[in-house]
């Protein structure tokens, strides 16, 4: 569906869910160390290329990209964990404590597993609108709570502030949150 198009705080289809998971995976694994020219090759002949963001194009095409960059994108494998959770592709997320397993990623996802892009997409289903809204407000709450304790110089709670913001990036894009596209998802508390 177009941003156009998108009613503010419409939850997104599978679909979308599932071909942004792709496009997301292909970055992280680009951060990560996965050759760029593999990940620029498959993205294209499994005609992904477009579900990539402009950020996510020039980053993962660029062969010399900038240290931060891949520091930056590395840590959006936690947006990634999120969106597999969404589709039901892992049963839980790691605590706000701790950062993702993202070897986990090779096992659940094309081109690593057996399973093809259309089927993965095609056979996408996201948890239930009740869950993925309270997820969101799971979520705003931790990330709520460690912003609070860092602006007021008090201890943080057992939440690393960096993993829950990410995270709640991906549960505000998932729900549709004010109707943002990816880049432009705001993480409000």
């Amino acid at each position: 569906m177009d941003v156009e198009n998108r009613s503010p705080d419409e939850i997104r289809s599978a679909r979308e869910v599932a071909l942004r998971t792709l496009a997301l995976f292909s970055a992280v694994g680009a951060a990560l160390g996965a050759p760029r020219s593999d990940v620029v090759d498959w993205l294209k002949s499994e005609k992904l290329w477009e579900q990539l963001t402009p950020r996510e194009r020039n980053f993962v095409s660029r062969m010399d990209a900038p240290e931060k960059s891949s520091i930056d994108f590395s840590w959006q494998s936690e947006r990634l964990t999120v969106l597999l959770w969404a589709l039901e592709k892992v049963s839980e997320l790691p605590p706000p404590s701790e950062q993702c397993d993202t070897g986990l990623f090779q096992e659940l996802l094309p081109p690593y597993t057996d399973e093809s892009v259309s089927s993965f997409v095609d056979s996408a289903k996201l948890r239930s609108n009740v869950v993925l809204i309270g997820k969101a407000d799971e979520l705003l709450n931790q990330h709520w709570k460690a912003r609070d304790a860092r602006l007021k110089g008090r201890p943080q709670p057992e939440i690393d502030i960096e993993i829950v913001q990410e995270r709640h990036h991906a549960i505000n894009w998932v729900i549709g949150y004010e109707g943002l596209p990816w880049d432009e998802v705001t993480t409000d508390t």
